[in-house]
């Protein structure tokens, strides 16, 4: 117990110096969620994933892009300009999954070894949210994570579409991108900070309690604590 205590004080001292800070924005639809958690993984965010969620965006003529400021003080949802994710369902029905790459501009897979296009994924978890789950809206995603039941079943359901990634980072990361902000996604950035920490190889079930733990010590939100990791390791080195 001792050790586990040192690690989580360890970690939560090495956290403190890259003061976490609360959410200052977020995607306005649940389909920029899903489209952002999908083609994150492996992928650089701002040079890659920001402009294809922005090119979504624009093709199906969403507003409220991204919340921020002001915004976030009142509910994100349910919004009158709000997408549902059967509205974004029908807004690329018409398009079969290599065009709707091409809308996205972006080919990339879920693996470079029999992978799908993570067009495919997108199409997939939206349909798997809405058919088996009744989500439309990030409110709804928000009474569905309440529920540990209902979340139990959508993880099942959704880590069967391919490219979920080691133990489900995939979906941990819809979770926190729509809003949880009791989740974490110990992704390879994420993993490595933690091995420099403690010196040691650390796990990803391991990862997502320790960063649980200190960021109850350092009194913020696991989501904060995984950010100020993940944008520390991806600023470019000195």
């Amino acid at each position: 117990m001792t050790e586990v205590h040192d690690d989580t004080m360890r970690t939560a001292e090495a956290l403190r110096r890259l003061d976490p800070q609360p959410r200052k924005d977020r995607w306005g639809h649940l389909s920029l969620c899903i489209l952002s958690s999908t083609y994150s993984i492996f992928v650089r965010y701002d040079d890659v994933v920001v402009p294809l969620v922005r090119r979504y965006a624009s093709y199906a003529g969403l507003s409220s892009v991204l919340l921020a400021g002001d915004d976030l003080k009142q509910p994100v949802s349910p919004r009158s300009d709000e997408q549902t994710l059967s509205q974004f369902l029908t807004s690329i029905e018409n398009l079969d999954d290599e065009a709707f790459a091409a809308v996205l501009g972006s080919r990339h897979r879920t693996s470079p070894n029999n992978g799908i296009l993570k067009s495919v994924a997108v199409r997939q978890i939206a349909q798997v949210l809405v058919e088996k789950h009744c989500v439309e809206t990030l409110a709804d995603f928000a009474e569905l994570s309440a529920d540990p039941e209902r979340t139990a079943a959508a993880e099942e359901d959704l880590e069967a579409v391919k490219g979920a990634g080691q133990d489900g980072i995939r979906t941990g990361y819809i979770w926190m991108t729509a809003g949880d902000d009791d989740r974490v996604k110990p992704d390879r950035h994420v993993l490595r900070w933690l091995s420099a920490c403690l010196g040691r190889r650390v796990s990803v079930a391991e990862a997502r309690v320790l960063l649980k733990d200190a960021a109850e010590v350092l009194d913020v939100t696991p989501w904060s604590a995984d950010h100020a990791i993940w944008e520390y390791q991806a600023r470019p080195p000195q």
